[in-house]
């Protein structure tokens, strides 16, 4: 009896503080955007939303700015921005709005605001979107999908990049653009802060629907192209934040992205300048935390176009019962080629590479002593030049990164297993040409390091499911 006795009073001794913490409500306060962009001396109002907060105020604003005006009952903030800046002035800072519920604890919420420069590159649709200019908002349509999507994308968000933080502030405006910011150099404001990145599309169900490559980069391709075989080809791997093997930081930004052939989405290189252990760079995801690549064999499930879309971060591997295509049965000649299709990984105005381009291309000069450490070659077409980095090729079978020319019997090279021992010989090149007669290989160039007269070599077939770099011409 006693025992019950207890058990009513701590019953009711749990009930009365129950009781008793009503008394004190939650509250929560959040924008309706991440950030908001504003040319100089304009008024913007921002929407909010409240919830069992009994009072608001601006807590912090960029040096310089007028208060904002809160209107609590239509739940926005009225932001004017300054019409001139003087050397103290900030164009770009947070903005906090705080409030505290009835006897709880306050909450805020923080805006971006900043007077910066605005780019709509809506008007040259592609998979892929070259930004190079610092603080600005970039503006794509998240209607293109190769060609127009029929349903219109209930969210975005950044699937992987390069550098956490590389960008920001992505969301999805009402007009159907996607909106996204990328901050400038934290060693030179007036460039921009270089990487790759993935943006996703996504449904309502949270289904990835399309994406698109985003690459950061201080880089005019117009500007460096090169005439190969009469087409004006790109300096530099896609995705390349370099071309340059002067410094093991320049040999590692110039490997640039690896594609599957036929897939419009990249993938990740290694993590440093030698493959060590054959790990791949770190990956991030829009909130900050690490994201990893994932690889799936080919099958009746993963095999397909559609699951290729909604999975950008799994590399599927190839088997016999694909041919060693990553699709696994609906082999298609006609995913890239002589025109820009629908799965085209190269910006608005270039396509990937036919194998024509690399016809005839010769090691310039006399290799030295030495050269064959420097990761690559020049090679040239007549009076055009170009450094070829040699950054090998994720494998078809299971992903990994490897850079050595193994002909038969691999024993006259020795067992060299690990990409870190072999990774300055080799450069593999996807073409957009599919090979005459077979559904499952495509044209590829090369070349091999250890040789320095012979080794290069053009049209050759090679399993579609391995991953490698990228050179873009135009799409005259």
């Amino acid at each position: 009896m006693k025992r019950f006795a207890g058990l009513v009073c701590a019953v009711a001794a749990i009930a009365f503080f129950a009781s008793c913490s009503k008394d004190k409500e939650s509250g929560t306060l959040s924008f309706d955007s991440p950030a908001v962009f504003l040319s100089a001396g304009q008024t913007v109002k921002v929407g909010f939303k409240a919830v069992n907060l009994q009072n608001l105020s601006v807590t912090n604003k960029p040096t310089g700015w007028v208060e904002p005006a809160i209107d609590f009952a239509a739940q926005t903030l009225t932001i004017t921005a300054p019409v001139s800046f003087e050397d103290d002035e900030a164009k770009t800072g947070s903005l906090v709005l705080a409030g505290s519920p009835k006897g709880g604890s306050s909450v805020s919420a923080t805006l971006f605001v900043g007077v910066v420069n605005s780019e709509d590159l809506s008007g040259k649709p592609a998979n892929s979107y070259i930004v190079s200019k610092p603080e600005t908002n970039y503006l794509i349509s998240s209607m293109f999908r190769g060609d127009l999507m029929a349903v219109l994308p209930a969210s975005v968000d950044v699937v992987w990049q390069s550098k956490s933080g590389l960008i920001q502030y992505a969301e999805l405006r009402e007009d159907g653009m996607v909106s996204f910011y990328v901050g400038a150099d934290s060693d030179d404001e007036k460039k921009i802060k270089e990487g790759n990145a993935v943006i996703g599309a996504y449904d309502a169900g949270g289904t990835l629907m399309w994406s698109w490559h985003i690459w950061a980069v201080n880089y005019d391709p117009e500007a460096s192209a090169v005439d190969f075989n009469g087409l004006k080809m790109m300096d530099r791997n896609l995705g390349a934040l370099a071309n340059d093997n002067s410094t093991v930081e320049n040999i590692l930004a110039s490997y640039g992205l690896y594609y599957q052939w036929g897939r419009k989405d990249p993938f990740i290189g290694p993590a440093s300048y030698n493959a060590a252990n054959g790990a791949s760079a770190s990956m991030y995801n829009g909130s900050g935390s690490r994201v990893y690549m994932k690889t799936e064999t080919s099958s009746a499930e993963s095999g397909t176009m559609d699951y290729a879309v909604r999975n950008p971060l799994t590399f599927i591997t190839g088997v016999s019962g694909s041919e060693y295509d990553w699709l696994w049965s609906a082999h298609s000649d006609d995913l890239w080629g002589d025109t820009k299709t629908v799965n085209d990984p190269c910006p608005y105005g270039w396509r990937v590479a036919p194998s024509a381009a690399f016809d005839n291309l010769l090691v310039k000069n006399t290799p030295e002593a030495g050269d064959a450490d420097k990761y690559g070659w020049t090679l040239g077409w007549n009076d055009s030049e170009s450094l070829f980095i040699g950054a090998g090729r994720r494998r078809y079978d299971n992903s990994s990164i490897q850079n050595l020319y193994a002909p038969a019997p691999a024993q006259t090279l020795g067992v060299r297993s690990t990409a870190d021992e072999a990774q300055p010989w080799e450069g593999l090149y996807w073409s957009a040409d599919a090979g005459t007669g077979t559904q499952s290989s495509a044209l590829h160039f090369w070349f091999e390091k250890k040789s320095t007269s012979k080794g290069i070599e053009n049209g050759v077939l090679y399993a579609r499911a391995n991953g490698m770099p990228v050179r873009c011409v135009k799409a005259e």
